[in-house]
């Protein structure tokens, strides 16, 4: 079962890295001249060893934790159907092994699937060799590598079962952090007990029940539901769901939109706001777009497994264009505001250069569906290319 299960993986996998094959070569050339940072390994185990600094607070320790197991999470959501097993996951179901050991099998290939996240893992083990307290700081990288994948097999199951034990093991971790000594090394070892019981302890068979408290929760949410339904176009009520129905690929682009916007705002303090801080807004802008517009090809399959439904409806084919354009637009302009927003908060843009930076983002993602729609395996080169340009004409207007 491990086996098939690993090879089901690997095949999966590959499928989608020759679909994104230019990405990936993108990506490369990208990250070669930053080869010699990346081989240090207190920089590649940053977001782990930051949170062992003295420097921050327990809310801040507590946040960063949990943005930390988030990414795991959401790296695990968007890997779903390739690690379930895909097709192959009905008959797995259906033999008589207990759950016990189908969770042995989900937990090796979740780590097979992870182990990019435990690269950064690995490094801030081998920096913390270098470093004092070596008790606290490994118990507290096994603790924090036990909980995120508790969580990952919690989201694999689809249920919330375990949410309470490793809710309060993230306490107990960070509670450990803060004291000192015996403690510590005590509070960080309840941690890791709790994160071992959710990893072993599997969810009952649920009952088939009725209660009247479930009936009147199901007709509120219902309800609620129809009034958002009624208040929205059916155009609307289209795009969120196919927006919908992509919630795992959604989320992780809104996770790499979040993280561009992040790693700008922190450069720009670093560098005080200074004139590299428009040119390195117009360049992030652009990546912001690169990202969202990766949703136009998840739009376009749904309009064409629906396509003979579609035509049957008096709806122009531009009318489609323009809805994911829309989509789009509303998934990325969130995004695009905060730079330009910190700018004018700063003194570093006016009000008016912020909103004419934004709404030249506008064209910027129309022009992008073109390659998502007509050559999406050119796509990563066509858009990059576009991106560029639009960068060389916004710099020689704001900047």
């Amino acid at each position: 079962m491990l086996i098939d299960r690993l090879r089901w993986y690997a095949f999966a996998t590959s499928r989608m890295l020759r679909r994104h094959w230019q990405a990936l070569a993108l990506s490369m050339l990208l990250l070669l001249p930053a080869m010699p940072v990346l081989a240090q390994t207190r920089m590649l185990g940053a977001p782990i060893l930051e949170v062992l600094s003295r420097s921050h607070g327990v809310e801040w320790r507590y946040a960063w934790v949990h943005l930390l197991e988030a990414v795991g999470v959401l790296w695990v959501w968007a890997q779903r159907t390739a690690i379930t097993g895909g097709p192959f996951a009905a008959f797995l179901k259906s033999l008589p092994v207990s759950g016990h050991r189908h969770r042995a099998v989900d937990a090796i290939v979740v780590l097979v699937a992870s182990t990019p996240l435990l690269l950064p893992v690995v490094a801030a083990a081998s920096a913390l060799a270098f470093l004092p307290h070596k008790a606290v700081n490994y118990l507290f990288v096994l603790d924090l590598c036990l909980i995120t994948l508790g969580w990952q097999l919690s989201v694999l199951s689809s249920g919330a079962i375990n949410a309470i034990a490793l809710l309060v093991a993230n306490v107990f971790l960070v509670g450990g952090l803060e004291a000192d000594g015996v403690p510590g090394i005590g509070a960080l070892g309840i941690g890791l007990v709790l994160a071992a019981f959710a990893l072993v302890h599997t969810a009952p068979v649920p009952a088939a029940r009725s209660t009247l408290s479930g009936e009147f929760t199901q007709r509120g949410l219902r309800s609620i539901r129809v009034c958002l339904r009624r208040a929205l176009s059916p155009r609307t009520r289209l795009q969120a769901g196919i927006v919908r129905a992509q919630m795992a690929a959604t989320a992780g682009r809104c996770l790499m939109m979040g993280s561009v916007v992040t790693g700008t705002w922190f450069l720009l303090g670093i560098w005080g706001f200074d004139a590299r801080a428009i040119p390195l807004t117009l360049i992030a802008q652009a990546a912001i777009a690169l990202i969202a517009a990766t949703l136009y090809r998840d739009l376009h399959a749904a309009h064409f497994r629906a396509s003979h439904f579609m035509q049957t409806l008096p709806i122009a084919a531009i009318a489609n264009a323009r809805a994911d354009v829309l989509t789009v637009a509303a998934l990325a302009l969130p995004f695009m505001f905060i730079v330009p927003l910190v700018l004018v908060a700063h003194h570093a843009m006016s009000l008016e250069s912020a909103a004419a930076l934004v709404g030249s983002c506008g064209p910027l993602l129309a022009v992008l569906y073109a390659p998502q729609r007509y050559a999406p395996g050119q796509s990563p080169l066509l858009g990059t290319i576009a991106a560029a340009v639009w960068v060389t004409v916004a710099w020689q207007c704001f900047v």
